[in-house]
């Protein structure tokens, strides 16, 4: 692949191959479609660029609308301190496009710090605090893993690297170091080890409020460095998304009815999917849609509107067996067509596949959630299905080692791991076990159909015929639609024991046929 050169005007320098916009050596916080398009501009400054011509070379030929193009504009503008007004660098021709132009008789002001519309942050050097100077590889590198885990999803704006160890040479506040780079968040950290110990500080900060969101300690024996120091930068990882991300919702859900952009609208969406009930699936689908119709090429968004025709089809919802699952095929299949490197659309295709195929062909699903693993192989979400994948298969222990590996790598993990797990210790035969999992699931998800089932199963299973029938009227108001006719045709396990041993125990529990 041919490196493409840095591009240099006014006090700005743009490296297209690091993904960095700097000005006077600091780095500014740019959305990549925003860097894109400054950097497809300065190309050919002085030159006209149509609209046609930004669609073609930032779109990659994607149909948008006016409003995101002007919108991306905007952005770019305030990323150079530029405005609509004065039109220090951006030009707007009237009715033909747009010309590059810097102003160098006074230039432009300096870029004010307005954050991306995604949650942005910035992890800086953990503090070696261990007297040793050598050690120093273990505190940059638990960072280092930190910053590329991080950079992997797609719902957060992570500053470089480069940019962020820039603190290592600078004595000032960092949080005048995260509002030079237009961060919403730093993480920091410390790290002291002592003979065969590590401990391990983290903490994320609210830049604006200076508010501490977060805090862990974590205390390892060091048997092998390597795998302490991934353990570790995983867990940070997982739990950062999750809280990074949640209280971005919270934020936006207080802005109105009305979402700002597609990506607000895409984050109540992926918000809403682990909630799992009939009301809270329509809901991720208007979501959904509505992000799809501001931005028809976010990959993210047809990924998640596919993960809610799927947890309808799974839970009885819909009234057309097929449909739901055609559909959460056709927009996980966009999601990889805008994206292919977007792992929750291989990870919904997959899962989606041999849900559609009623547990007869798992390899081509197992294959694309195996493919999401690896396009983001922090994210324990991706290893859970993997686990509920081989509990259908009937591979219980198996999945039992995935799905408890996701819940060790992801301490804030939502009810639906439960339901899995449960389901595969109920193929293992550890009905004991299962149940416990089944009622802590049914206490988070009150309203998840495939929950209240194997609830009611494993109370049968146990002798508890009262806890049984009450469990399956809970089932009933959940989804009129799961019957035993209904379980009996669609459930995806591979052993046709399983099935038999489940839905007969949900007969006898009193689930109608």
């Amino acid at each position: 692949m041919n490196e493409r050169q840095p591009i240099s005007f006014l006090d700005f320098r743009l490296d297209p191959d690091r993904g960095e916009l700097t000005r006077n050596g600091t780095a500014i916080a740019v959305e990549p479609q925003v860097l894109d398009l400054i950097g497809y501009l300065a190309a050919n400054q002085k030159s006209i660029v149509s609209r046609d011509d930004l669609i073609e070379h930032v779109w990659q030929g994607r149909i948008v609308s006016d409003s995101a193009i002007a919108s991306r504009i905007n952005a770019a503008r305030a990323a150079l301190g530029d405005d609509g007004k004065s039109q220090g660098i951006i030009k707007t021709v009237p009715r033909r496009g747009f010309r590059f132009e810097p102003d160098t008789s006074h230039g432009a002001q300096p870029p004010q710090a307005i954050l991306p519309e995604r949650p942005s942050i910035v992890v800086l050097p953990f503090e070696n605090l261990s007297g040793d100077p050598a050690q120093s590889f273990f505190s940059d590198g638990i960072a280092d893993d930190i910053i590329t885990d991080l950079s992997r999803y797609g719902e957060l704006f992570v500053i470089a690297r480069q940019s962020a160890f820039a603190f290592h040479d600078r004595k000032g506040d960092p949080y005048d170091f995260a509002r030079e780079l237009g961060v919403a968040y730093i993480l920091e950290g410390s790290v002291r080890r002592s003979q065969d110990r590590v401990r391990v500080n983290a903490q994320l900060i609210d830049v604006a409020s200076h508010t501490t969101l977060w805090a862990e300690r974590f205390d390892r024996e060091i048997a092998d460095i390597l795998d302490v120091q991934e353990e570790i930068s995983t867990v940070i990882v997982n739990t950062l998304v999750g809280q990074v991300s949640l209280r971005h919702y919270r934020r936006v859900q207080n802005t109105g009815a009305d979402a700002v952009s597609a990506y607000d609208h895409a984050l109540r969406a992926q918000q809403t999917i682990w909630s799992f009930s009939r009301e809270s699936s329509a809901l991720v689908r208007r979501e959904a849609e509505a992000a799809i119709r501001l931005d028809p090429g976010l990959a993210r968004a047809h990924a998640i509107l596919g993960w809610a025709y799927h947890t309808e089809g799974s839970n009885g919802w819909s009234t057309d067996r097929e449909n739901p699952f055609d559909q959460a095929i056709k927009h996980s299949r966009g999601a990889i067509e805008a994206d292919p490197n977007e792992p929750w659309g291989h990870c919904v295709l997959g899962f989606s596949l041999w849900w559609r195929d009623r547990g007869r062909d798992f390899g081509r699903g197992l294959e694309e959630i195996r493919l999401a693993v690896r396009l983001n192989p922090s994210n324990a979400h991706f290893r859970m299905i993997v686990g509920a994948t081989f509990a259908y298969m009937g591979r219980g222990e198996e999945a039992l080692q995935e799905i408890d590996a996701a819940i060790r790598f992801n301490p804030l993990y939502p009810g639906l791991y439960l339901v899995h797990r449960s389901r595969a210790l109920f193929v293992s035969g550890r009905f004991e076990e299962a149940l416990a999992d089944s009622e802590r699931a049914a206490v988070e998800m009150p309203m998840h159909a495939n929950a209240l089932a194997l609830l009611a199963a494993c109370y049968e299973k146990l002798g508890k015929h009262e806890q049984a029938t009450a469990a399956i009227a809970e089932l009933q108001q959940a989804s009129a639609n799961y019957t035993a006719g209904y379980a009996r045709r669609n459930l995806p396990f591979a052993e046709q024991q399983h099935l038999d041993l489940f839905c007969g125990l949900l007969i006898d529990a009193g689930l109608p046929e």
